[in-house]
Formats: C-alpha cells, structure tokens, sequence
C-alpha cells in the first residue's frame, strides 16, 4: 500500500504517522526529551533522529512510503553546515535574556512583523542573537538558517529551505505584508544564511541515498519541506472553507488561527500574534499554554463522577477559581502567577480540580477568541476537542452552533499530508447542542478577579 509519512516534532511528543485514503492508517509515537547542559538546555534531537529511522524502516517493510512530511512547533531553529547542526538547538523554556535590552531595540517591530516579545526563547531570532553572542566561532560555521520542520527535511534531502509557516510564526525574522525577512535579519547579517523560500508542500528532493539504504525506503521517496504544526491543522480547514472561521489546535499549548479575525492594537503584549498560514496569508492568532496549565491546575485529582453538566453547574453555584497564569511561557496574562480565590476574591483550597482544569482552559480559550475577534465557525482540534468538561463549559460561554470538535485526533497529520494531497476531503464536524449551564455570572468574576480590563481596555463592562 501506498502511503504518506507524517514526521511530527511536538514539544510534548514525536511521532511518525501514516496516512492513506485521508485516513491515518499507523502511528508510534515517543516523549519528545531535552538534554541538560553542556552547553545549553538543548532539544534531543539525537534520539529523535535515531527513533524515527527506526520506525520508518519497520515501516517500510509493510507499506511503500512515497512522501515524507517534516511538521515541527514553530519555537526552535537550527544553524547548520553541509552535514548538520554547527550548535546544539536550544530548548525555547531556557532563559536566554543575557541581552535582551540590545536584542529589542533590534527587533521590536510589533506593527510590521505581527511577532510580539515572548519569554524566553519562543522568539526564534532571540535564540539566534543570543547563539551569535555566546558562541561566535560556531555560529560563524554555520552556512544556512533553518526552521524545525526544515532541518528534518534537510537531514533526509540533504537540501535547506526557508518556509512561510516557519517563518511567519512569533520569529521577529519576517513581514508578512511586505512579503520579506525583517530588518533584524539585515542587522545582524543573517540574509546570507536564509535559504532560499518554498511553500510547504515543496519536494526539496527524493531521500538521500543511505537513509535510504538504513531504512529499505524507496529512492524514490520525496522528501517535503515541511510546516509548523499548528498551520498544519489549520490548513485542512482552509482548503475547505471561507472566511471567517478559527482553529483551534490544542496540545502542550492551545493555539487560535483565526482567519478573517483582527489582531489587538496591544496584541504584543496579549501573546496574539500573525501567523502565516501555507498559502501565505496572515492570519490573527492567540495562545496560550493551555494543556501544560491543566495539568498543574489538575495535578494528580481524578475525574469527578458526576455528568460534566452537574459538575460545573455545581461549582458555578459554590465557586472556586482559578485565576491565570500557571505556566511561565507567555499568553495573555504573561507575568501574573496562578492562584485559587473564592467568590469573594478570597485565597481558596481548589475542590473538583479535574473539572476547574477544564474550565479554566475553556475560560481561557473563550477570553482568546474575544482577543482576535472570532466570527463562524471554531474548529477544536486535538486532545481538548474530546475532552468532555471542556468542550461543554465552552459550548455555555459561546453560541454552541459555532462550536464544532473534531473527533479524529489526526488533524495535524491529516492537514500535513493534504500538502501531497490537496483534494483529500475533511469533513465537518457537526455543531454542539447548547448545554443547560449558566456560566454568564461565573465568567464575569473570573474575568474581573482575573484583571481582564487591562486586556480589553478600561470600559469593558462583565456584568451585564
């Protein structure tokens, strides 16, 4: 059987999917790992490569593999030679502020690049300027720049490309209006290094003679640019539908691609941002790290017994919230720890943690489409589109006709192997009911214990 492969970088998991027919027909999967210092935290992308080569080979003894799709999150970039990486990819939850104050006055330019100052080194080009500052002599062996998705697809092809979605995802390297890299890649005299531009579903070349020859695939195999992750899933909807509609991709973070939406005068300082999508477009988003936050809400509490109905409405009646953020990597709320209060703004013992979990990602989620301005449908994509908590306190913050979960967990892969395969067909998912849950009153204190005005600006009125 013909078949396309999916390789599939996630911060959280990596995995090797097979998709035939617009259908996933075998996945493996592994925990995506970090390594510690020397000489940085660091992405383990040794193992990685070495996992992969496995599966592909057990693969490729029962199926004939004709493409491979690289898919990566859009927070790491990689400096290579002719032969790999010159500096080991730095991990983006390493602080790498060092010099910061001289890195912003280069890149700051929210209003052209639609990349806002994010911690640590979720922008890509603070990774970059702060690599050249530490480790010169490496840095200047370098000869090409690259995004995640593009070094997988540059180890199997042996070719470097530069690519829209990796480009145009919170990296300070790109305008998307202007179609062309930022000043800051002037600046610091990286235009030499960015290879040339190709669209995500590109064949940079067939496999490389001995991967082929580890691995029993076909030297006919095409190796594909590749594409952020994110933009992969949002990609099956935008060959499917017009404007408006969102995607909303969840994992380790919970991303919002809203085409036909607006970003925020003060998106740079919301964690809202200008993704470009496959085809080139800007596209108004916002995130944050939501399934990372539900599991430090959740901890190790087990699911309440009770329908999801009956237990948010019982905790909208005895409430207990939980107030943002919990997780020190950005979203709108960037800079505030996390805490429990009760419903008169008092410090409060979490009860019915596994459903506050759910509910706070669902409040979150629902402040988020307010940032960017969503209109029609929203695509919910990934492991929160089955979780049930979820998916019905959202349904009673929102016009539930709007609210449509994907239940295939493959949106990723199959958005990414619709690059060999624009005609494969996604079905829509049908609308949610409206639940019998009131959380009007419950989302106006959140909002205001939350300091949500500064977001949305001092008039904002919660009470209604």
């Amino acid at each position: 059987m013909d078949a396309i492969a999916i390789l599939d970088i996630g911060k959280t998991n990596t995995k090797v999917t097979l998709v035939a027919g617009a259908r996933v027909i075998e996945q493996r999967r592994r925990h995506s790992e970090s390594h510690p210092a020397p000489p940085y935290l660091h992405l383990a992308n040794d193992r990685i490569w070495e996992w992969a080569l496995e599966q592909l080979a057990d693969l490729a003894r029962r199926f004939n593999i004709t493409d491979i799709v690289p898919v990566a999150h859009g927070a790491s970039v990689a400096l290579i030679d002719d032969v790999g990486l010159v500096l080991p990819m730095l991990d983006y939850e390493l602080d790498i502020s060092d010099f910061d104050s001289e890195y912003d006055r280069l890149a700051r330019n929210f209003t052209a690049s639609g990349s806002p100052r994010l911690p640590c080194g979720h922008n890509t080009g603070r990774q970059l300027f702060w690599l050249q500052r530490k480790f010169p002599e490496q840095f200047a062996r370098a000869k090409a720049i690259v995004g995640y998705a593009q070094y997988w697809s540059f180890l199997l092809s042996g070719v470097a490309a530069s690519e829209h979605t990796a480009l145009g995802c919170h990296t300070d390297l790109w305008q998307p209006r202007a179609e062309d890299f930022s000043p800051l890649v002037d600046k610091t005299g990286w235009r030499k290094l960015m290879p040339p531009l190709r669209g995500a579903g590109d064949v940079l070349g067939t496999i490389r003679p001995e991967i082929a020859a580890r691995t029993g695939l076909s030297p006919h195999c095409r190796i594909r640019c590749g594409i952020h992750d994110s933009n992969a899933t949002f990609l099956r909807w935008r060959l499917r539908l017009q404007e408006p509609f969102t995607v909303a991709s969840s994992g380790t973070w919970i991303i919002l691609l809203t085409a036909g939406g607006t970003l925020p005068a003060n998106g740079e300082h919301l964690d809202c941002l200008g993704n470009v999508d496959a085809l080139g477009n800007l596209v108004a988003s916002a995130r944050f790290m939501g399934g990372r936050e539900y599991e430090l809400i959740r901890g190790d509490a087990a699911d309440d017994p009770e329908p999801p109905v009956e237990r948010l409405a019982a905790l909208a009646a005895n409430p207990c919230f939980a107030l943002p953020a919990f997780s020190d990597q950005g979203g709108p709320f960037a800079g505030t720890h996390g805490r429990f209060v009760d419903a008169n703004g008092d410090d409060a013992i979490p009860w019915r943690r596994a459903t506050l979990a759910a509910l706070y990602a669902a409040l979150m989620t629902d402040l988020s489409l307010d940032l960017v301005s969503a209109r029609g449908p929203i695509l919910l994509e990934g492991p929160f589109a089955a979780n049930e908590t979820y998916i019905t306190a959202l349904a009673a913050l929102r016009p539930a006709s709007e609210l449509r979960p994907s239940l295939d967990a493959h949106g990723t892969s199959l958005g990414a192997a619709m690059l060999v395969d624009p005609g494969m067909r996604a079905d829509m998912p049908a609308p949610l009911t409206p639940p019998d849950l009131d959380l009007g009153l419950y989302r106006a204190r959140w909002r205001t214990f939350a300091g949500a005005k500064r977001l949305f600006g001092p008039d904002t009125q919660f009470f209604n």
